[in-house]
């Protein structure tokens, strides 16, 4: 059975959406936020425009989430006085920071300024922003807004409105996360320095 859908959508730029929704019989129910989304005829050039858009976000979201897990695992090993194998810190994010909030006791000032730097995070919510955009489905399409459906574990998903600049600024605040964590080791862990362009 299918529905003609008509959405009126303030978030931001504020558009009109209208898709037709297929409730199959197979299924008791359907959570909205589980659909399939696709484009009669197939995607367009517009789509298209607005898929490099979307991506070059969700890629920058994902480098700098992933700058994060390493800057994390660097700090782990320098703190543990470990080698520096990160197949000794091959863990979650949720468990790197776990060991990290476990190596802030003591009181030199390496470790007391961590407890600053992981608190900021906190406040700024970076594995959130980083979970909401890598462990979501996009909707890849011209026209609805920058739209995901978001699974969380043990709980029914959910569809989030955003925007292209909120992308942005996601990426940009885990980046700053990730230079503060990387800020700490100091002279203590190699770098890799390119010449000047």
């Amino acid at each position: 059975m299918a529905h003609e859908v008509h959405e009126n959508l303030t978030n931001g730029d504020g558009y009109n959406l209208t898709y037709r929704l297929t409730v199959p019989s197979a299924l008791p129910n359907l959570d909205l936020s589980t659909v399939r989304v696709d484009r009669d005829g197939g995607a367009s050039a517009a789509d298209q425009q607005f898929r490099n858009e979307l991506f070059t976000r969700i890629g920058a979201v994902t480098a700098a989430g992933a700058a994060v897990e390493t800057a994390m695992k660097r700090l782990l090993l320098l703190l543990s006085g470990e080698s520096g194998s990160f197949s000794r810190v091959d863990l979650t994010w949720t468990d790197l920071h776990k060991g990290l909030l476990a190596a802030c006791s003591g009181t030199d000032d390496r470790r007391l300024a961590l407890s600053n730097v992981l608190a900021w995070g906190d406040e700024n919510g970076v594995k959130k922003r980083r979970d909401d955009v890598v462990h979501a489905y996009w909707w890849l399409f011209a026209g609805c807004g920058v739209r995901r459906s978001r699974f969380y574990r043990k709980t029914d998903g959910s569809i989030v409105l955003s925007s292209l600049e909120h992308l942005d600024r996601d990426a940009e605040i885990l980046f700053d996360y990730a230079g503060r964590l990387d800020e700490l080791l100091g002279s203590d862990w190699g770098t890799a320095t390119l010449p000047a362009l």
